[in-house]
């Protein structure tokens, strides 16, 4: 049977208020600090909505210079999580066999010799390391509270996106690039391959779609690793929160940059202008306001480019039900998904969200916005169907793209050009 979650009525949600401001004020470890902010979702203002707590109540927030693309740190340079994110080369099995240079992936960090990021013989994929975090998260009225510590401080503080089935892993790996799959059939994470449902990067819508429906995107990715993931699910949730609490910001791509959100072009031989899979450099970010070219986050072109939609299925809509999987169970039906109890009726840019326990925030209904205000990102829904969630947006979608843009509006069985999957990989589980 599903799980429904409900919502907790106003004397918990004191409680547990009353519970966070004395957890912040007097058991704050200094060995691992707890980093937090309060969404104020009513508060429509990207710029002013989001309020620092914690240990960083008094920080500077990093911000992007998109004309020289270098991000200026402010007061985070110095996070041991945000210093563990690095580029690697991992194996099928996702073990890591050495790091890339930061500022030139083509090249090994301990010696500058020539990388494998580009090679399609290599055995494995570039990836980049995301550090477990514990995130506790709920909402108090309007007021969405995040928090994050690197330990596991109480019961509260779940590690989101690091349950994988039940096994918590000390991190995951995340694709540096947009996924493809390779003459042998296998889900890759390369430079210098296309980002489409092959290789090669068929031009033919109708080709296409015989090539990136879920099921054989997901075939694709079990085939590079049995335990394999989708890039999606409640990781990305965890990823975004922490995006916005290092910008101070809930306008993704105009903190971190709008990438290839408006480089669409009606014309087939062009590849719709998708782009094959390039090197970028200046490090774990880059980003870039003209909407036409590959920026990165986390040192992975696919959270920051906003090129290709990500099929995510650990999210489902039915009949305009939203239903998850907080721990990357994979079920096209949602059947034994988390019944969240949230219902959209119709496209719409939404500022409010439901957090759902161990998967994060979806959002909901109760105030609208735009393109430039609240969460900024647009939300597609076909309420009449079984969707299967698209995440992040792809270049003919401008201004409706980002970090929380979602789409409900395909079945599983939908193909087409811009619709995409990329590699998640758990940290291997040793025998």
């Amino acid at each position: 049977m599903p799980e429904k979650i409900f919502v907790a009525d106003k004397a918990t949600l004191d409680s547990t208020f009353a519970n966070t401001k004395k957890l912040l004020e007097y058991l704050i470890p200094t060995e691992s600090p707890i980093y937090g902010m309060i969404i104020h979702e009513a508060d429509l203002n990207p710029a002013t909505r989001v309020e620092y707590i914690g240990a960083n109540k008094d920080f500077i927030p990093m911000s992007m210079n998109m004309s020289t693309h270098v991000m200026n740190y402010g007061s985070w340079g110095n996070w041991e999580w945000l210093k563990a994110n690095k580029p690697v080369m991992a194996n099928w099995s996702g073990g890591i066999d050495y790091y890339l240079d930061e500022n030139d992936y083509s090249k090994k960090a301990i010696d500058g010799t020539a990388s494998d990021v580009s090679n399609a013989s290599y055995a494995g994929n570039a990836m980049a390391i995301i550090k477990k975090i514990y995130t506790y998260t709920y909402k108090v009225g309007y007021d969405r509270y995040v928090l994050f510590c690197e330990r596991k401080i109480t019961d509260d503080f779940k590690p989101i996106g690091f349950n994988v089935l039940g096994i918590e892993r000390d991190h995951m790996l995340i694709p540096m690039f947009y996924g493809s799959i390779d003459a042998g059939g296998k889900m890759r994470s390369l430079a210098g391959q296309w980002s489409w449902g092959t290789a090669s990067g068929n031009t033919s819508d109708t080709t296409a779609a015989a090539n990136v429906t879920t099921e054989v995107q997901n075939t694709a990715i079990k085939k590079t690793d049995a335990d394999a993931l989708f890039f999606g699910g409640a990781l990305l949730n965890t990823l975004a929160d922490i995006c916005v609490m290092l910008t101070k910001s809930t306008n993704t791509q105009s903190s971190l940059g709008a990438g290839m959100s408006s480089n669409y072009v009606e014309d087939k031989e062009q590849k719709h202008g998708t782009k094959i899979n390039t090197i970028i450099g200046g490090g774990q970010f880059y980003g870039s306001s003209d909407a036409k070219s590959f920026n990165k986050v986390f040192h992975s072109c696919v959270l920051g480019s906003q090129m290709v939609w990500q099929r995510d299925p650990y999210a489902v809509m039915v009949n305009g039900v939203i239903k998850v999987s907080p721990d990357y169970k994979y079920d096209l039906s949602g059947a034994t998904y988390i019944d969240t109890g949230v219902t959209l009726p119709a496209n719409n840019y939404y500022a409010t969200t439901e957090v759902v326990p161990g998967y994060g925030a979806v959002p909901r209904a109760e105030i609208t916005c735009s393109t430039a205000t609240g969460y900024c990102d647009h939300t597609w829904v076909n309420p009449a169907i079984t969707a299967v969630s698209l995440r992040l947006a792809s270049c003919s979608d401008g201004l409706g793209g980002g970090l929380f843009a979602r789409a409900f509006a395909d079945v599983a069985a939908d193909a087409w050009w811009s619709y995409g999957a990329s590699l998640l990989q758990p940290q291997p589980v040793t025998a």
